[in-house]
């Protein structure tokens, strides 16, 4: 079986080309979980919150995290992409489930990616990036390695989510674009 390898000279060339146009669109491809719905281990105060607050609905969303992702996409010209599983259940669902969660901005939140058979997340986000080339950077935050675009990742710690120190993270690799 052989490894996923994406095409990352193609993607660089298509990047470079379209930063001469002086237009600026940046991707940013979104996980839930371990990013914005954070798993408290249990027993902890955190975790017996949240199994009190979701109990009603279902709801595992971080606050703040999602307040990260809301000032984030305040803050800087970026389209999300949702590339979770939860984009099986519907762009206006994960919108919704967003929203509910505290998202002001969900004018950020854009497509999904569209792929109908199972492959690599980061197949996944390339497929993407080759079927919409008018991009002029894109990141990835989620919580699952990957190793061929460590540059664009912000990859999360799924007991923490997106806490400062990857939204620090973050800012620095969106003000390369």
């Amino acid at each position: 079986m052989n490894e996923y390898e994406p095409d990352l000279p193609m993607l660089t060339h298509i990047m470079q080309i379209n930063q001469k146009t002086r237009k600026k669109k940046i991707y940013l491809f979104l996980d839930f979980d371990g990013v914005i719905n954070v798993f408290y281990q249990e027993g902890t105060p955190e975790y017996e919150k949240k199994v009190k607050e979701s109990q009603a609905r279902f709801d595992f969303a971080d606050r703040n995290c999602v307040k990260r992702l809301d000032k984030f996409c305040e803050d800087y010209p970026v389209e999300v992409i949702i590339s979770s599983s939860w984009r099986f259940g519907q762009l206006k669902e994960c919108i919704k489930y967003l929203k509910n969660a505290g998202l002001r901005n969900e004018n950020a939140i854009v497509d999904t990616t569209q792929t109908k058979v199972f492959q690599s997340r980061e197949a996944d986000i390339e497929q993407y990036l080759m079927a919409h080339p008018d991009f002029t950077g894109f990141l990835i935050f989620d919580d699952m390695y990957m190793p061929h675009f460590q540059s664009y990742l912000v990859q999360t710690n799924s007991f923490h989510g997106w806490d400062e120190e990857k939204d620090k993270l973050a800012r620095n690799i969106v003000r390369k674009f």
